[in-house]
Formats: structure tokens, C-alpha cells, sequence
């Protein structure tokens, strides 16, 4: 899958190991028991060694695809399921809202339109009171006899009261004519109402039984997806622990479609195999430096890029990138993936990124530092005379620093008056028990981390068991520093060779500890209990970037007459953070508490390290 490779002697010992048989110097022959190496695979296929058609294996990784493809589109059903109920919901909501307006109207309408029926009755009555008193009045005309008695008089009377009888009739049947229309206009209005809400309500129990339908589809998604599935449980630090929809069939199903990708590389290979033994034989000869200096340079980007088709990635240090990409110009290469770049100071980078079309940059700053021989303001005058702004100056400035500052997703933390913009930070831990992980998240990370760790506490577990912990807490032994002249303090090495004794009484092998110093001197005192405790890893806090063990010894040293040094080591949180994190299970300091606990980070290690975090580490007299 990927090659150590870099300087001339690794080179020379992956072209040893990648191209040729371990061989007998006395038959020539392979070793019996080693595996074939690459150019005898490719002379046996090449002289009909059994392998799949190039159509079998096409078909092959297929189905493999096909799998993930149907895995990958049942979950993203279930988040299209998960959508459109959120959005179902919304449209219920609306739906809830439309009936209970038409609901509201229709009651207005109803209550309007029997007002009004009540009024058409009301006016009917008046209609037929205005024509009973005008038929009443007519039946009282006065006759030929009286109108010749009194000259007309009576007749003249007669009239004069019938005319407003008749306009009260017509003014009754006006009304009522009136009221009658009004009645016939609120009906259509109550019955178009009518209608609008039962078509409401119909939409409102469609989206109701759709409801119902997606919750069921959405319980079956649950149900077999499990803690995948992002629903409501996915809150605050939950987010973090798991990705969404992976759960461990399609975890399982990709990782059956990378190794059939694997398999059809080598396929590939198997039905190419003449091409490609004088292909990767002129590759090999590439990437050990056994090529002539003067091929072009299409033809080592394509004697690279054959390699790659056998092994995807090959490592090497910044250092020997240049040496070995010489040939190949810009954006030649497909990714660049830069591991502890926070360590890396920009200059050294610059080949590597120039040569690549894609940069990953992996890293933490709060983390070590790049490590700079070249004083300080003999940097700040170069970059001074040459215009350089000194926010491109190592160690402040590192190929993470400078990937953080143009990244546009990340977060910012606060050392204290001093923010940190840190680009799409990992923020689950899952290497380090309390009081390191608390310690660390605290100091460096503005509290943001997660620990992903959980009890490791077994019934077998070597540290803690379920009764209380079997190898004493993490905690800080005060050792004071009695030897001035010397970061090196003979006494605290003397309290770690016997806590190392101790925890092998434990069964806590020397393999499963780091012991650690700020200062060189210190440090080679540690390397040097190594022929003591084999297995031991010892040396700067510089050197232990990147590893880590179960145990963690800090031993500070420290000469007391240069209480400057201490300064230095408390100038950034990073020493302490890599110190503490390195640790898995305990972290034991060894040093003088009274004086190192006056510097900033120190002093809160030692908080958490307080004598009441525990029991003392037991020390055989």
C-alpha cells in the first residue's frame, strides 16, 4: 500500500525489497517460504501463471461497486425521507393553519347567513303587515254617495293616506327583495367555503397519512442503521463521535470495494504483465537513482505514475523530496498529504507543493513547533532586507499556521489575549484518560474537545479495575532540583529508575513508557536507562511528538541557578501539551513543584496533579 521511501538508502532498500526474490547464494533459487517480489510475479504471469480476464475483473470490482452504490442510494433515501418530512411538517403546519382560517370564515359566513335569513323574516312580516294595512285602506274607499255628500273630500282624504300605505309596502317588499339577495350571496360564499375547507382538510390528511407513511420508513432507517442514523440524539457532543449514515454494513461494503480496487490494480497488472515489467523496471530504476540524470521529464512523471498504479503512496521527508521529485515541474504529482505539519516550517514545504495539484495539511499548532537553528533576529534582518513580512518567520509561522490562515472553515481559540484560528479542527480525542484530556482541552483548546475514549476499565484492565485503580494515579512527585549548573538532576533520574522498578512490579513493562525532559541534557540522561529498562523510550519533548504510551514520565530537570529556562519551556502552552498528551493512561511529573508551579501551565498541570488527585507512587525503599 505505500513505500518508505526519501533518501538514497531507503530508496535502494524498496527497490531491493519491492523488485527482487529473496534468493539462496547457493542455488540461486527463492528462498523457500518468502513471497515472489514484483518482477518474478510479472515473469510468471507473463508466461501464463493462471489470473482472472481482464472482463472478469472488471466485473468483479463492479459488484463490489454496485454494492456501495446500493447502500450509499438506500441512505440517501433515508435523508431525502428525513428532508421531506421536515419539510412535510412545514407544509402541515400550513395546512393545520388553512382550515383553521377556512374553519373560522366558514363559522363568520354560516353566523351572517342566518342573521340575514332572520332578517328576510323579519321583512317578510313587515312586507305583509305594510300589504294587510294598505288592503285594509282600499276595502275604506269611500262610495259615489259620500263623495258627492262631501264634494270630493272624502276621497281626496282617502288618497292622500293611501300613498304612504303603498310606499311602506314597497319600501317592505324593497327590503325584503334586498335581504332575499343577500341570503342568496352568503349561501354561494358559506357553500364555496364549505368546499375550500373540506379540499383543506383532504390536503391537511394527505399530508398527515404521508406523514405517517415517511415516520414508518423513517423508524425502518433507524432500526437498521442504528446509532447512524442523525436524528435527534445527534446533539452537541454526539455530533462529533460518529458520521452520519455510516454504520458497519456500508463501513464493511467500502472497505470490500477498496480491496477489490486493490484486486483489479493487480488484475490490471496480471493482463498487462509484459507492458508492464519493462514499465515498472524502468520505474524502479527511477526511484532508486539507478535512471540516467538526463531523461526528460515526461518520462519520469510516467515512470512515477506507473509505480503508483502498484503502490498509491510512498513517504518521504522534506528533505529528500526535492532530491527525489527533481525531474518533475509543477503540479505534477496528484496529492500531497503533510502529516505534523504544525512541525514543519513553510520553506522546507514549498518544492513539495509546487510539485502537486491537491495539498492536505495535517496538523496542530498548539502542538511542537518547527525547530529553527538560525537566530531569530538574524531571520528578522533577512526578512527585513528582503521585504519579507516576519508572519512568514519560523517557528511562529508553520506550514499548518499558514494552511489555517487561508482556510475558510475552522474556529478560533484563545491563548489568552492571543487567538488562534485553527482551520476544521478534529475535535474528538481518543487517546488520552483524565487528567490529561481535561488538562489539555483546558490549556490548549478552549474547552471545544470531546473525549472519545470512554471506561476503559476492565475486569482485565492492567490499570484500573472495576475496585479502584491497580497502578497509582497520575500525579506529581516532587523531586527538588539540588545540582546548580546543570539541567540535568542526578536525584529525580534516581526517583525514575525506581518508579520504572515499581510499575515493572506491576507488570507495566518498560515498552509501554516514554520519559520525557524539556532539556537535552535531562533528556540524555533518560536515553541512557534504556541498556537499564529495555524497551524504554526516552528523550526531548521534541522527540516524543507523534508517539505515545501508556505511561508518561515528565521528568524537568532544570539548573536552579538559570530560573530563565523554565521561562522559556512556559513560554507557549506547547510543551506541556505535548508532554500530557502523550500519555494514554498515567502522567507522572518528576520535578521541582515549588519552582516549576510559578510558570504559567505549569502551574495548572500541577492543580490537576494535586496529592489529593491520589495515592503517592509506592517506591520500594
Amino acid at each position: 500500500m505505500a513505500a518508505r521511501l526519501g533518501n538514497k538508502s531507503n530508496r535502494e532498500t524498496f527497490r531491493s525489497e519491492f523488485w527482487f526474490d529473496k534468493t539462496d547464494p547457493r542455488t540461486k533459487k527463492r528462498r523457500p517460504g518468502t513471497a515472489p517480489r514484483m518482477q518474478s510475479r510479472l515473469e510468471d504471469w507473463t508466461n501464463g501463471a493462471a489470473h482472472p480476464t481482464w472482463q472478469q475483473a472488471r466485473a468483479s470490482f463492479r459488484n463490489a461497486e454496485q454494492r456501495v452504490a446500493a447502500l450509499v442510494e438506500m441512505r440517501r433515501e433515508a435523508q431525502a425521507c428525513h428532508e421531506h418530512l421536515e419539510q412535510l411538517r412545514d407544509d402541515q403546519v400550513r395546512a393545520d393553519g388553512e382550515v383553521h382560517r377556512l374553519s373560522s370564515l366558514l363559522a363568520q359566513a354560516t353566523e351572517a347567513l342566518r342573521g340575514c335569513e332572520q332578517a328576510v323574516s323579519e321583512a317578510r312580516v313587515q312586507r305583509d303587515t305594510a300589504a294587510q294595512a294598505r288592503h285594509r285602506h282600499v276595502e275604506t274607499r269611500p262610495g259615489l254617495v259620500e263623495m258627492l255628500l262631501t264634494l270630493g273630500r272624502a276621497t281626496r282624504e282617502w288618497r292622500s293616506a293611501l300613498a304612504p300605505l303603498e310606499q311602506l309596502l314597497r319600501d317592505a317588499e324593497e327590503t325584503e327583495q334586498d335581504l332575499r339577495e343577500q341570503v342568496g350571496h352568503l349561501s354561494g360564499r358559506e357553500q364555496a367555503l364549505r368546499r375550500e375547507m373540506l379540499g383543506a382538510q383532504d390536503v391537511a390528511e394527505r399530508l398527515r397519512r404521508k406523514g405517517r407513511e415517511l415516520n414508518a420508513r423513517l423508524a425502518e432507517h433507524r432500526e437498521r442503521l442504528g446509532q447512524a442514523y442523525p436524528g435527534p440524539q445527534w446533539a452537541g457532543a454526539q455530533r462529533e463521535l460518529r458520521a452520519p449514515w455510516l454504520d458497519a454494513e456500508l463501513d464493511e461494503a467500502r472497505s470490500a470495494l477498496f480491496l477489490a480496487a486493490l484486486r483489479l490494480h493487480e488484475d490490471f497488472l496480471a493482463n498487462t504483465a509484459g507492458t508492464m515489467l519493462k514499465s515498472l523496471r524502468a520505474a524502479v530504476d527511477v526511484v532508486s537513482g539507478q535512471a540516467p540524470s538526463e531523461l526528460p521529464e515526461e518520462t519520469v512523471r510516467a515512470a512515477w505514475q506507473t509505480l503508483f498504479l502498484v503502490i498509491p503512496v510512498v513517504s518521504t521527508t522534506f528533505a529528500s523530496y526535492d532530491r527525489m521529485f527533481a525531474a518533475l515541474g509543477p503540479e505534477s504529482l496528484g496529492w500531497l498529504l503533510i502529516d505534523e505539519a504544525g512541525q514543519a516550517a513553510p520553506q522546507y514545504a514549498v518544492g513539495a507543493i509546487w510539485r502537486s495539484k491537491r495539498v492536505v495539511a495535517v496538523g496542530d499548532p498548539l502542538q511542537l513547533e518547527p525547530v529553527v537553528t538560525m537566530p531569530r533576529k538574524a531571520m528578522l534582518d533577512i526578512a527585513a532586507a528582503y521585504g519579507v513580512d516576519p508572519s512568514w518567520i519560523p517557528p511562529r509561522a508553520s506550514v499548518q499556521t499558514l494552511t489555517d490562515r487561508v482556510s475558510r472553515f475552522g474556529t478560533t481559540l484563545h491563548q489568552g489575549e492571543h487567538p488562534v484560528w485553527v482551520s476544521s479542527p478534529l475535535t474528538v480525542h481518543r487517546r488520552c484518560d483524565e487528567p490529561m484530556f481535561g488538562l489539555c482541552n483546558s490549556i490548549a483548546y478552549d474547552g471545544i474537545m470531546i473525549s472519545g475514549v470512554g471506561s476503559r476499565a476492565s475486569l482485565d484492565d492492567l490499570f484500573d479495575g472495576p475496585d479502584g485503580p491497580r497502578v497509582p494515579p497520575s500525579q506529581w512527585i516532587d523531586v527538588p532540583a539540588d545540582k546548580p549548573g546543570s539541567h540535568a538532576q542526578p536525584n529525580q533520574v534516581r526517583k525514575l529508575r525506581r518508579l520504572i522498578t515499581d510499575l515493572g512490579r506491576r507488570q507495566v513493562s518498560p515498552s509501554r513508557i516514554i520519559a520525557v525532559s524539556p532539556f537535552r541534557q535531562m533528556a540524555g540522561e533518560l536515553k541512557a536507562l534504556k541498556r537499564e529498562f529495555p524497551g524504554l523510550d526516552g528523550g526531548t519533548i521534541h522527540t516524543a511528538q507523534g508517539r505515545e504510551a501508556d505511561v508518561v514520565f515528565l521528568v524537568l530537570g532544570g539548573d536552579p541557578a538559570r530560573p530563565g529556562a523554565k521561562a522559556w519551556a512556559a513560554q507557549t502552552v506547547n510543551l506541556v501539551n505535548v508532554a500530557a498528551s502523550r500519555a494514554k493512561r498515567r502522567l507522572y511529573v518528576i520535578g521541582d513543584r515549588a519552582a516549576w508551579a510559578q510558570h504559567n501551565y505549569f502551574a495548572q498541570l500541577s492543580a490537576v496533579l494535586s496529592e489529593s488527585e491520589g495515592e503517592a507512587v509506592r517506591t520500594p525503599r
